[in-house]
């Protein structure tokens, strides 16, 4: 590729890592922000859990639908409607309307980020990278936008600060606060919006290839889809290598409860852990462009899957080791979740039914955020007031189905091998008898 149009696909990759890296922070305020939004609305813990149950569910059904929407809309233009419709419903709730209105926010921000996003996005980083650089690309992805959060994150914090004062904020201060925070999110997804319509083109050449082939009937696009073997592969490795992502949200509480680690320590570990995810997700994207995709995900998901079982058996006082684990965790989970998505080009999707694919897979990958919860309420229900050994069974149940993904990338390597040796053999049963 010559040099200046390589340029342009780091760019558009960039905008691309940036739309990614702010949509979410406004959608999931409540990682910073949930005490400030339980005062400002008046709200319970309970009604703020019911707003995201509702998300969740959102965002399960949108998987399928976003990927036929990306197949038959520009994704730009999907990608430029959701970051604005994202900002606009934002303006909206940085008013402070009645809580019986936050339904409606959350059903727009549902909407926009899954439905009309979700697929988009992945769709177009397909589309920009080459079949030699996709890790790269996808690990640029995940890690780009996991920086851009924080980035974010820590100016949005500063903002309260200054807005809110000093000290324990009122109601007013902490309203002031909470709307300069959501202001400051909506201006920066306006800005990358704006940036994306103007910046991002539809010239790529496998775009171009995309557009030129026929579009199936959304039956008949699902019906090839799910005849081919490596999309249903993959989708497993997405459904394990996502529920060991699952385990990083129980870390604080297993150092806080199994090691009695103090709550600032355990959250200074975790803030570490957090600061992986540029380093697993470039880091993981470059070696499996180098070293193969399914391989790299079969060796990430065994170390961490062992990290937690580690996790599991450590005894009391094993302080400085869990704190070494739980970051070495993090970072094969952040690689794991910069490279899984970049099998896709493997799977043999037709280009014209991309969008598809990946709303089929998504919808399998991503049940854990219904699956886990069930099952981790299960334990810890079942162990009562032995917390302790719920975290460690939970981390075991955990590494059990990380193995089975393990498993699941490494015969995705043997399909690979054997459709290159079948390429290989057909290609010199085509050449001509020498002589």
């Amino acid at each position: 590729m010559p040099k200046l149009g390589r340029s342009k696909k780091i760019f558009q990759l960039a905008l691309l890592i940036l739309a990614a890296g702010a949509i979410y922070p406004l959608v999931y305020l409540r990682q910073n922000f949930e005490a400030t939004i339980l005062t400002v609305f008046h709200l319970s813990n309970s009604e703020l859990a019911d707003l995201y149950s509702m998300l969740g569910i959102i965002f399960v059904i949108g998987y399928i639908p976003s990927g036929w929407l990306a197949d038959r809309i520009p994704v730009r233009y999907l990608i430029v409607f959701s970051l604005a419709v994202t900002a606009v419903t934002g303006l909206f709730y940085a008013q402070v309307p009645d809580k019986s209105m936050l339904l409606y926010v959350y059903l727009a921000w549902g909407f926009a980020t899954v439905f009309t996003f979700w697929s988009a996005i992945l769709k177009t980083v397909s589309l920009l990278a080459d079949k030699s650089e996709e890790g790269k690309y996808f690990g640029a992805l995940d890690g780009g936008r996991g920086l851009v959060e924080a980035i974010l994150a820590s100016c949005a914090v500063g903002l309260f600060a200054v807005f809110a004062g000093g000290g324990t904020p009122d109601f007013a201060s902490s309203k002031a606060g909470f709307q300069a925070v959501v202001y400051m999110y909506c201006a920066v997804l306006i800005a990358i919006a704006v940036l994306i319509f103007f910046v991002l083109s539809d010239g790529d050449t496998k775009e171009k290839a995309t557009r030129d082939e026929p579009v199936e009937s959304t039956f008949a696009a699902v019906r090839r889809i799910l005849k081919i073997r490596e999309v249903w592969v993959m989708s497993i490795v997405l459904f394990c290598g996502y529920t060991l992502f699952w385990a990083h949200y129980y870390f604080s509480g297993f150092l806080n409860v199994n090691l009695a680690v103090s709550p600032v320590n355990a959250g200074g570990v975790t803030v570490i852990m957090l600061w992986m995810r540029p380093i697993g997700g470039f880091g993981g994207g470059y070696l499996a462009d180098r070293l193969g995709k399914s391989r790299v995900l079969a060796v990430a998901m065994t170390a961490a899957a062992a990290g937690l079982v580690g996790l599991s058996l450590l005894p009391s006082g094993s302080t400085a080791v869990a704190d070494v684990l739980v970051v070495a965790v993090g970072l094969f989970l952040y690689a794991i979740r910069g490279v899984y998505w970049s099998l896709l080009d493997d799977c043999r999707v037709p280009a014209a039914a991309t969008g598809i694919a990946i709303g089929i897979i998504s919808f399998v990958g991503y049940l854990p955020d219904i699956v886990i919860p069930q099952i981790s309420g299960a334990i810890y229900a079942a162990f009562g007031k032995d917390v302790a050994g719920a975290n460690s069974l939970f981390f075991i149940v955990t590494a059990v189905i990380g193995v089975i993904g393990a498993g699941a990338a490494a015969y995705f390597a043997v399909l690979m091998k054997r459709r290159r040796a079948a390429e290989a053999a057909t290609v010199g049963a085509a050449l001509p008898a020498a002589g």
